[in-house]
């Protein structure tokens, strides 16, 4: 995970392009639970923890995305 602070998401988002992009933003608004969109974006190369897709679904992360 990076050392600077701020939402992953936010991150990823300024890294993708737009086709990319409007997949991470189906896979967050899915019925998938919070480990499983946290395992599939650590496969993808996005190491990040349940805690992490929780907090930027109820938008309690930085970015207030969603």
């Amino acid at each position: 995970m990076s050392k600077t602070p701020g939402c992953m998401f936010r991150k990823i988002f300024a890294q993708i392009d737009n086709d990319d992009r409007d997949a991470l933003i189906d896979l967050l608004l899915s019925d998938r639970g919070h480990v499983d969109v946290a395992r599939t974006m650590t496969d993808a190369g996005h190491s990040m923890s349940e805690h992490t897709v929780r907090s930027h679904r109820k938008s309690d992360c930085t970015c207030g995305r969603f």
